[in-house]
């Protein structure tokens, strides 16, 4: 899909000018690989031009738990993520800043930061022990979800994006005190990665609202990790946002790569069935992740819609071209995102 450069322009202008939010990169997990091979000042060398260039307002990166780790050494793993992210934001903190308050996500866009948020995707980490939920949230944990694409003693995960089979099994009692306790403090729920029957379940459960911080339509696309119009109906009557997932093989774009026509679709479904105010970004792209892990072969996968974050601009400026009202797009990039977690950090 080419892109006109007068939609270029519009779409730097408000990127310029309103909030921007991507609502999911595993940026602590990656960090914590390069550091453990030797590198330092990750955000800085790897993200922080392209943030910029996204005019980016806020990043919510996820605490990403890898099998291989787990279970004994997942709550250790963990903590090792969190700890070197907050280095490596004190090694760029003129221009990134950990966000844990309204007041600092506010200060932050004031002064030109870009904030960074932090939460847990999944909570294998921990077991059945809730006690922990309040230990995270001392050190920044915002949000989290149950589960990966995983079984958990709280939840069940949807199948991984290169599978296409359903999974049963909902929540545990356990799983439900979870979300309770989330709610509780405040914090976001994710039902990314979180199979049907466990949905439907915490859609009935939950008293806030709650996010798909990088999940599609599963009417554009049929992939388990996108939602089904029921299950976004659901998740929108709450006062949830779904964010648009750029990984390729969630879009649906691996085979023709039409990346920037298959996000636009995605969005459009969901904008015709619910309003432009429960839609925004969420791209999880993986690809510099998946480089950092050690490997006997460097042929890594391509599997992000957009190169980096700068091109974050060129899906802007593709939905404008396509129609969308300006007044939507400006939601979509960051408002609806933005306003979300401004409304329940203390």
């Amino acid at each position: 899909m080419k892109v006109k450069e007068k939609f270029i322009k519009q779409a730097t202008e408000l990127h310029r000018h309103n909030p921007v939010v991507d609502a999911h990169l595993d940026l602590a997990g990656e960090i914590l690989l390069r550091y453990q091979a030797g590198e330092k000042e990750v955000i800085r060398t790897y993200y922080l031009d392209h943030f910029k260039k996204a005019g980016l307002t806020l990043l919510i990166s996820s605490v990403y738990v890898d099998d291989s780790v787990l279970p004994e050494g997942g709550l250790r793993n963990a903590l090792d993520q969190i700890s070197v992210l907050y280095e490596d934001i004190a090694a760029a903190s003129d221009d990134v800043m950990l966000v844990k308050t309204r007041r600092e996500l506010r200060y932050a866009r004031q002064h030109g930061k870009i904030g960074i948020l932090l939460y847990m995707e999944g909570l294998d980490c921990i077991g059945t022990d809730l006690r922990l939920l309040p230990v995270l949230y001392e050190l920044g944990i915002r949000g989290a979800s149950l589960t990966w694409s995983r079984r958990n003693q709280l939840a069940t995960g949807c199948c991984r994006s290169n599978e296409k089979k359903p999974i049963p099994g909902g929540l545990s009692d356990v799983g439900l005190q979870a979300v309770r306790e989330l709610e509780h403090r405040s914090c976001f729920v994710d039902v990314s990665h979180l199979n049907d029957d466990g949905f439907e379940q915490l859609a009935e459960a939950a008293v806030r609202p709650f996010l798909a911080t990088h999940s599609n339509a599963r009417s554009v696309y049929d992939s388990y990790r996108n939602l089904t119009d029921p299950q976004i109906l659901s998740l929108c009557k709450k006062g949830g946002i779904i964010g648009i997932n750029g990984h390729a093989r969630i879009a649906g774009s691996a085979e023709k790569s039409n990346h920037l026509e298959m996000l636009c679709r995605h969005v459009e479904h969901i904008v015709k069935l619910t309003g432009s105010r429960h839609v925004g970004y969420g791209f999880d792209l993986c690809d510099s992740y998946s480089r950092a892990e050690p490997r006997l072969s460097f042929n890594v996968e391509n599997n992000n819609c957009l190169e980096n974050h700068s091109e974050m601009i060129l899906l802007t400026a593709a939905l404008l071209q396509r129609g969308l009202p300006e007044k939507d797009v400006t939601a979509i990039i960051g408002g609806n995102f933005y306003s979300f977690i401004d409304r329940i950090l203390k």
